[in-house]
């Protein structure tokens, strides 16, 4: 059950005075003598050990001396048998020549542009194509008309995910229904999908 809290200026001065009063009281904890009872902060020594010491490999030493070098043929030019770095540590095609696809980026600037200056404009036939303009039509349908600028379901648009379960069912040679939209969570690229199935193992099942 999720609860709602309306702000109000007058909430967020009482909030602002609260906070100010514990901060206080924190301070003067701070300054008391040994006896007292100790405050609970976050430090580098009661913060979870396991997270100060992991390694990310996409960030590892490689690329922290590439970086390095990096600055350095900025800064000395020629100092080095070549001019440039190239970052292959992460998946990041353009950054290596790769040419931006124009159709998907055709389709988001019409879902972006508000009605009367993308899809009804008068001469959008001239500027993008019919295969374009329909498909970004579908998207604001299924994003229930306010573009890309409003809040959707948790989960992802109920028509993308039926469209992302039919994508499943033909690649996989299932029959129609196989893949259910309510098992598909849309997220914000691969990492926050692979937060959110971190968060849910290491839950503690105590609290």
């Amino acid at each position: 059950m999720f609860r709602v809290t309306l702000l109000t200026s007058a909430s967020i001065r009482a909030s602002a005075s609260t906070a100010r009063n514990i901060f206080s009281k924190g301070a003067r904890t701070a300054s008391s003598t040994a006896t007292d009872e100790p405050i609970k902060r976050l430090t580098e020594q009661s913060m979870c050990q396991n997270l100060r010491q992991m390694e990310y490999a996409v960030r590892g030493m490689v690329v922290i001396k590439a970086d390095e070098i990096n600055q350095q043929l900025k800064e000395s030019p020629g100092s080095f048998p070549f001019d440039h770095i190239v970052y292959t540590n992460i998946g990041n095609p353009h950054s290596v020549g790769q040419k931006p696809l124009t159709w998907p980026r055709q389709v988001m600037a019409l879902v972006d542009l508000p009605m009367e200056g993308g899809i009804d404009h008068p001469i959008v036939s001239s500027m993008f194509p019919a295969d374009a303009i329909e498909r970004a039509k579908l998207v604001k349908e299924g994003l229930g008309g306010h573009g890309s600028g409003a809040y959707t379901h948790s989960q992802g648009p109920m028509m993308f995910r039926e469209e992302i379960c039919r994508f499943i069912e033909e690649r996989d040679g299932l029959e129609k229904g196989a893949a259910i939209e309510n098992n598909i969570f849309m997220t914000n690229g691969a990492s926050a999908g692979i937060e959110m199935i971190l968060n849910a193992l290491i839950a503690d099942p105590s609290r």
